[in-house]
């Protein structure tokens, strides 16, 4: 059997969701190694994975105005993180788990 290149493998992986095919079944009809298969897929995708920062630029702000009629106390800080999808303002009080995974997602965007 010839050596497939990129190219030939790219082809393939996109075909497959085309095709209305399991993956098994659309390797086993056009000759493919199940492993190889998936091997050269996981390969693709983390080569066309966009690259994303680990970071992302944080600010802490206060609010400029009350929205309730209690009595005033101290200003409310927020975090603010400045991220490609937007701007994303979170209470201080924010547990820093929670805020850990939303950075996370966030990552993934």
């Amino acid at each position: 059997m010839a050596k497939r290149s990129h190219e030939d493998w790219a082809a393939l992986i996109q075909q497959q969701p085309a095709s209305g095919l399991t993956i098994t079944a659309f390797c086993r009809q056009y000759k493919l190694s199940l492993s190889g298969f998936y091997a050269r897929k996981a390969d693709m995708t983390k080569t066309s994975s966009p690259k994303v920062t680990p970071f992302v630029q944080a600010t802490v702000t206060s609010p400029t105005a009350m929205t309730t009629q209690a009595q005033p106390g101290p200003p409310q800080q927020s975090i603010c993180l400045q991220h490609q999808t937007g701007l994303w303002t979170f209470p201080c009080s924010l547990p820093a788990t929670y805020l850990l995974d939303i950075i996370k997602g966030l990552q993934a965007c």
